[in-house]
Order: structure tokens, then sequence, then C-alpha cells
């Protein structure tokens, strides 16, 4: 691996660790003070609303990603054309999600914390556009900074709120309200980022967009909703102080995924020109990054199997031990994590993309099934192996897919 790819891997890696750090200690600071129903209540919801947003994103970001790095003079081309576009999916977002929240009879608290948190979705599907377009011309170091005030600024607002004893409904407006400022600032500095402010509704272009996007949103979202399954399960199986122990473990996870997420983000558009130009290359950088993966998950995989049982009441306190043996569980899937997380940039930038939908499919049905059977008979622990059954499936059924994409001749891509 070239040094620009570990840069961008350090930049992307360290700024959502460091932001997943802030979030988390967001975290330890609402679950201390809440009970443990009411952080149930507050994990759940953004799990839930956290589900839609790739529908805002529609493969969007995937898919300048992969085509900005082979067309580099069309970033202003793309950006004034996208921003209606995401701005019409933003909005379609917030409705679906609400309209998903009544359908599963969600009682009108929940429905108002759903709508508030929703409306987040889109200042930051408008902040991601800027960041994807710098993303696609491996300049990291934009969407480092926009990741990390996007979890710092929350946090100031949302402790202000809760220690000045407002609603709950404001706290969950403080990510509303906080992304909106951050959108509006970096849209006032944009010339620096080498943009314009424009819009331009073109239809025509929007409709290839999404032609050629609406794949990559498929895997997006099924993967979206296969991560959160288990809590979604969890707290309308079992309630939601179950889903408040749940949601203080997978903390752990959710920080954890961000190494190897943060190395799938650098490698992506080094991954679309490889896949066109030179397949062995690939596939060498492709083996060595999972290797690289596999000995990183390691000890995070050992720290959580082992210290569950003074991590967890050190971090969260001690009204929080029920969730020491799925915490430890948890390790074991952090392994399976790390080693799967890459197969998606190749797949993603493939013309086996649609063949592979059913099978994403078949992988979230696997794990939504093994809940459904597990969660009832073992409470809490069933929903992590639910999730380990489905990355098992995942692993094999990824590889298998790389392994035919690796081996076919070099084609170039279709390209809009």
């Amino acid at each position: 691996m070239d040094k620009k790819i570990i840069k961008n891997s350090l930049f992307f890696s360290g700024s959502q660790i460091i932001a997943r750090f802030i979030g988390f200690l967001n975290f330890i600071f609402l679950a201390r003070l809440l009970s443990v129903p009411d952080f149930g209540i507050f994990v759940w919801v953004l799990g839930f609303v956290y589900n839609f947003y790739p529908l805002a994103d529609f493969g969007l970001e995937r898919l300048v990603l992969r085509e900005l790095p082979r067309k580099p003079q069309k970033a202003q081309f793309y950006f004034s054309r996208l921003i209606p576009l995401r701005i019409f999916l933003s909005i379609g977002t917030v409705l679906v999600c609400l309209l998903a929240a009544t359908a599963m009879g969600i009682g009108k608290q929940k429905l108002l914390f759903i709508f508030l948190f929703s409306l987040t979705i889109l200042p930051q599907n408008l902040i991601f556009l800027i960041a994807a377009i710098k993303n696609s011309q491996e300049k990291a170091k934009t969407f480092s900074i926009l990741t990390i005030l996007i979890s710092l600024l929350p946090m100031i607002v949302g402790i202000t709120m809760v220690l000045t004893n407002q609603s709950s409904s404001l706290l969950f407006l403080s990510f509303f309200s906080s992304e909106l400022l951050i959108l509006l600032i970096l849209l006032s500095q944009i010339q620096r980022l080498d943009l314009k402010l424009a819009w331009k509704l073109d239809i025509s272009f929007g409709k290839k967009l999404l032609a050629q996007s609406w794949p990559m949103a498929c895997l997006t979202i099924l993967a979206v909703f296969y991560l959160r399954i288990s809590l979604i399960l969890t707290g309308k199986l079992l309630g939601n102080y179950w889903a408040g122990i749940y949601g203080a473990a997978s903390k752990f996870v959710e920080a954890g995924i961000l190494i190897p997420q943060g190395l799938a983000l650098a490698l992506f558009p080094s991954f679309s020109r490889l896949l066109v130009k030179n397949k062995k290359k690939l596939a060498k950088i492709y083996q060595k990054a999972i290797l690289v993966l596999f000995l990183l998950s390691l000890p995070i995989a050992a720290a959580m199997y082992w210290g569950g049982s003074w991590i967890i009441p050190l971090i969260f306190g001690q009204q929080y031990q029920p969730a020491i043996p799925i915490f430890s569980l948890f390790g074991v899937l952090m392994i399976f994590f790390f080693t799967n997380c890459l197969a998606g940039n190749i797949i993603q930038n493939s013309k086996k993309l649609k063949k592979f939908i059913p099978w994403a499919a078949a992988n979230f049905l696997v794990a939504l099934m093994c809940g459904l059977i597990l969660i009832p008979k073992m409470g809490i622990i069933g929903g992590v192996w639910a999730m380990i059954g489905g990355e098992i499936f995942g692993l094999i059924i990824n590889n298998i897919f790389v392994f035919r994409i690796l081996k076919t001749k070099v084609n170039n891509h279709e390209t809009i």
C-alpha cells in the first residue's frame, strides 16, 4: 500500500476514532444521568433513525467515490446537480422513517423523538456530499474535520440541555441544530474547497445517477439495518430496559468498527481504479489489508472478551452489569466485523453488484431470523449470536463474490 493510502487511512480512522470517542463520552454521560429505560429509549430512537440514513444518500456517496477519481474535472458538475437531488431524498427519507415508525405501532412520545432526530438527515446529507467529493480527490482533511465536528457540537449542546433540565425533545433537537450550524459554516467557506455553491435541477442527470446508485443504496441500506437489527428487535421484544443494556454494550462495537471502516473508505477510490486497470495488484492489496485488519482486531477482541467484568461497571456504572456477558461476546463478533469490511469495496465497484443484492438480502434475513428465534429464547445475548451467525454467512458469500470478480477479465465500467 502506498503512502497516500496509508496517510488517508490514518486521517479517516483517526478522525472517526476521535469522533466516536467524543460520542462515546456523550453516551456515558447520558447513561449515568438517565435511568436505564430512558437511556434505552434514547439509543433505540437513534438506532432506528440511523437505519434510514442510507436511504437519504441512496448510494450517491459511493457513486461519487467511484466516478470522480476517474473524472476529477467533473467535481463542480456533480456538486451542483447533487444538491437538489439530496435535498429531495432527505425529505422523502424523513417521511418514510415516520411512516415506518407509525406502522410498527410506536407510541406518540417515541414518534415525536424520531421526527426530531430524523431532521438531522437533511443537513448531514449535504455535509457528506461535500466530504464525498473531497474524499474522491483523496483529500481526507475535510472529511476528518467534519466527522469530529458532527460529534463534538451535538455533545456540547446536548449536555447543556440535560444540565439545564430541558425536555428530552430538546435533547434530540440538539443534533439537528448542531449539524445545521456546521452546514452553514461549511457553505460559507465553500470556495476554499474549490467548489461553488450552485443549484442545478437536472432531472435527466439525476435519473442516470439513481439508475446507477440504487444497487449501492440497496446494499448500504441492508448493511445498516443488519448492523442494528438486534438492537431494534431487543427494544421491540424485550422493552426499553434491555434496549438500554444492549445499547450500552454495543457502543463499544460501534466505536471499534470505525477502524476498519476508515481503512475501507480510504481504499475505495484506489480499489475503483485498480479494479479497472490492475486486478492483480488489487488482489494483493486486498489480501494484505485483510491480514492487517485481522491482526488489529485481535487485541480489541481480547480486551472485550476478558475485560467486560470491569470495563462495563467502570464506564457505565453498576446498573449496567447485565451487559457484561454480551459485551464479552461482542469481542468475538469484532473479529468478523474487521475481516469482513473490505469485500464491499470490490463488490460495489464491480459489474456483479446487482447480482450480489439477493445475497445481501439473504444475509440480512439470516440475522433477522436468528434474532427472532434466539432473542425470545436467550434474551439479549441471543441478539449477539444472531449477529455472529450473520457475519459468518456474510464472510463466506462476500469472498466468493470477490474471488469471482478478481478472476474475471478486466473491462471498463460504464460511466455517466
